[in-house]
């Protein structure tokens, strides 16, 4: 079985940046979709590609072997993006979510984390082949809400897994058998959330063409408002003829890919390609691009999506969080703006101790949308009783770094009260 793959990515119409990322080589593929404020987001869709691209010379002697190997380099993907954020300032708080497809002797090996997604297209039937890891899915998946429910949920945007957020990540992984015609998509949901399924299969059927029918789904979810970036990376099976043929990866212009040249990741700007090599070698073609599409006249972002954490500008750091909540409860999360619950915190109240939570202080239905990070050892009793109240009510925090700051600071509250006498 050969497979050529065909890509673009476009910043959409409602965004000032493109933090998405794709990944085309002979037999590995991916999409990732970056959150962060400033350019973080961009960084951290790049960052997570590298360990993917390794995967296109690794020794892969058999199907356990292909699997793990694309676990490990996921996971590795999680430690390089957290890594960054944990070592670089301006990184921290990023993260990604991460498409990879593998293919191997026929078998198309996909793992992902997040919700950009992976589909296939079979004889006219789309199917989808991963499950979204956000919050609605949740409910979905419990029968609280319906899949059309789903796509018009005010909190349909808060995404539950993610590259780079935490030391460890679980890894959604299967395997797909391919027959020559089946073609994989895999795409940021700035496709997936705007354009519905019935749309994708019918594009797709209408355009045999994969470069055709990749640019037609950027049109279409651009059609659709745009409101994210999106991207679109087309991979279909072919009966074997004795190699592979190179694909395609379309921002504002095309270029080809190649095996064994060193790995690109551009951060803005078209692709250029480099000039062959002195000694008559194989010249340089993208394999990981980052393209911004075409930045032509746009409509400015709007400012409400701006915010949303992992998808804007930074806030006032203690403030993100509260405005985050109230987005939750009244309906203000958007489509294409991502949050992710593991990155908010708040010091509250847990039995008769203060502790630290991680997530929203939220009731959705039968979701808590927080759980108890860390237990510091400070009991209710130590905290001034005219400020218990406020951490019963849960104190939101920019990071937990600022979490732990005001749990240190409870005895200086407690002395202050008591030299005034309170």
């Amino acid at each position: 079985m050969d497979v050529t793959a065909h890509g673009r990515t476009d910043v959409g119409r409602q965004r000032e940046r493109n933090e998405d990322a794709l990944l085309i080589l002979d037999r590995v593929f991916a999409v990732a979709d970056g959150m962060g404020g400033h350019r973080a987001g961009e960084v951290a869709s790049a960052t997570a590609l590298e360990p993917l691209a390794a995967l296109e010379t690794a020794d892969l002697p058999d199907e356990d072997a292909t699997r793990t190997a694309l676990v490990e380099a996921v996971t590795a993907a999680n430690a390089a993006v957290a890594g960054r954020a944990r070592t670089e300032p301006d990184l921290e708080g990023m993260g990604t979510t991460l498409t990879a497809v593998l293919v191997r002797d026929g078998l198309a090996h996909v793992a992902h984390v997040g919700d950009s997604r992976a589909y296939l297209l079979r004889d006219g039937r789309l199917a989808q082949l991963t499950d979204d890891h956000t919050l609605v899915q949740a409910l979905v998946d419990q029968g609280r809400i319906t899949a059309d429910q789903a796509r018009t949920h005010h909190s349909r945007s808060v995404i539950t897994r993610a590259i780079g957020v935490g030391t460890e990540v679980e890894v959604d992984v299967l395997a797909v058998p391919l027959a020559a015609g089946d073609r994989l998509l895999l795409c940021s949901d700035g496709l997936s959330g705007v354009v519905p399924d019935d749309d994708i299969a019918a594009l797709l059927t209408a355009n045999p063409d994969d470069d055709a029918a990749a640019a037609a789904l950027v049109d279409a979810a651009n059609a659709a408002g745009g409101p994210d970036n999106v991207t679109v990376l087309l991979i279909a099976a072919e009966a074997a003829t004795g190699g592979t043929t190179p694909g395609r990866v379309d921002g504002d212009m095309a270029a080809p890919t190649a095996p064994g040249g060193p790995i690109v990741i551009r951060t803005d700007g078209p692709v250029r390609r480099r000039t062959p090599a002195a000694d008559g070698g194989p010249g340089w073609a993208a394999q990981v691009e980052r393209l911004s599409g075409d930045r032509g006249a746009r409509t400015p972002a709007t400012p409400g999506r701006r915010r949303l954490l992992g998808r804007g500008e930074r806030l006032a750091l203690r403030g993100l969080v509260a405005v985050l909540t109230l987005a939750v409860l009244g309906g203000g999360i958007v489509a294409g703006g991502q949050f992710l619950l593991s990155r908010a915190y708040l010091v509250g109240v847990a039995g008769d101790e203060v502790v630290i939570f991680r997530g929203f202080d939220v009731q959705v239905g039968p979701l808590d949308l927080r759980r108890v990070h860390e237990r510091p050892g400070v009991p209710l009793a130590q905290v001034p009783p005219a400020l218990r109240p406020v951490f019963e009510a849960g104190r939101p925090a920019a990071d937990l770094n600022d979490a732990r700051r005001m749990i240190e600071a409870i005895p200086l509250l407690t002395a202050e009260r008591t030299e005034d006498g309170g």
